[in-house]
């Protein structure tokens, strides 16, 4: 186990969002049947593909579990269901992962033709982002058994960890991704979490 700091990206065209899960979360269950926004999708697919900036970093610390509470080093986390999930761990990967402002600035040019447009590019980009995220889980699990990632916002776990995680994997300067007041990240396509290695 090494704590130094990874950074790892791929360019728009490398990384194909699942477009069954597109379609889910635009409300479909299946693939989308309607020609017209056959083709929004095709574009907004096309676009995304060449403007999504994909980049993450991340880093492996051994953990301390406490009933009811974890201890990463840089913070403590108390919160029942993120100790279930990393029972049996010794160590968590911490990650953030972002497909860049790009994407949010193409997401703005598409709401600001139509609704559907926008809302069709995001879907696109929400799923985009869960497929790197899942590409960053395989490249910083490797070959090693691993718990579900779990990131703040889930299960009880309050959004103001995103700043310790951020900023003990210097996401702003690697990656672009700030917080705003809501707590929310920026680019909006960001993500951070926590995978249990077990072991």
């Amino acid at each position: 186990m090494s704590d130094s700091l990874v950074f790892i990206s791929r360019k728009g065209s490398e990384i194909e969002p699942d477009k069954r899960e597109a379609c889910r979360y635009m409300g479909y269950r299946g693939e989308v049947k309607n020609e017209a926004l056959e083709e929004i999708y095709g574009e907004c697919l096309e676009l995304l593909k060449k403007e999504a900036d994909y980049k993450a970093v991340y880093r492996e610390v051994p953990i301390s579990l406490e009933k009811g509470a974890v201890d990463f080093g840089f913070c403590r986390i108390d919160n029942e269901n993120l100790y279930k999930n990393l029972s049996g761990c010794s160590s968590a990967v911490i990650f953030a992962a972002t497909a860049g402002v790009s994407t949010d600035r193409l997401i703005m040019r598409r709401s600001a033709l139509s609704v559907a447009e926008g809302m069709v590019c995001d879907c696109i980009a929400s799923s985009a982002i869960e497929v790197w995220c899942d590409e960053v889980n395989s490249v910083a699990v490797g070959e090693r058994q691993s718990k579900p990632r779990f990131s703040p916002g889930y299960g009880g776990v309050s959004l103001s960890y995103q700043q310790d995680i951020l900023t003990f994997l210097d996401a702003q300067r690697k990656l672009g991704i700030t917080l705003n007041d809501s707590l929310m990240m920026i680019p909006k396509k960001s993500v951070t979490a926590i995978i249990g290695i077990k072991g």
